[in-house]
């Protein structure tokens, strides 16, 4: 029986199945450590920044409308960090970003747009 229940532990243990390990295996942890996003000189151009800008909540336009205001509201973070970061690196002038950030704030959120009906098929007599 011991044997038995022995071999049964180091099965257990050797699938990673047995023992308090197991539980914080469960846990696992980012194999690479999580990084800052590094605009470039291309990405900070007032234009780049401000059509991303645009763009990026158009493909959640169908979501309800507490969605899009959370979605704005992680949008407006990252803008805000991507801005910092433009004007800390050099790219982008602290006017320019102060005045990106401004239009940011002002974008409306995308709008669900209702496909329209086909037209009625043509009844031939």
């Amino acid at each position: 029986m011991l044997i038995r229940s022995l071999g049964l532990a180091l099965a257990l243990a050797a699938l990673g199945l047995a023992g308090p390990a197991a539980h914080s295996q469960d846990r696992r942890t980012p194999l690479a450590p999580v990084q800052t996003f590094e605009p470039d000189p291309l990405t900070c151009k007032s234009n780049n920044l401000l059509a991303a800008y645009r763009r990026q909540l158009n493909q959640f336009a169908s979501q309800p409308p507490k969605v899009l205001a959370r979605l704005r509201e992680v949008q407006l973070e990252m803008g805000e960090a991507t801005l910092k970061r433009c004007a800390a690196l050099g790219y982008l002038s602290r006017p320019d970003a102060e005045q990106i950030w401004r239009e940011f704030q002002l974008m409306p959120l995308p709008t669900a747009t209702v496909p329209s009906p086909d037209p009625a098929p043509v009844q031939r007599p």
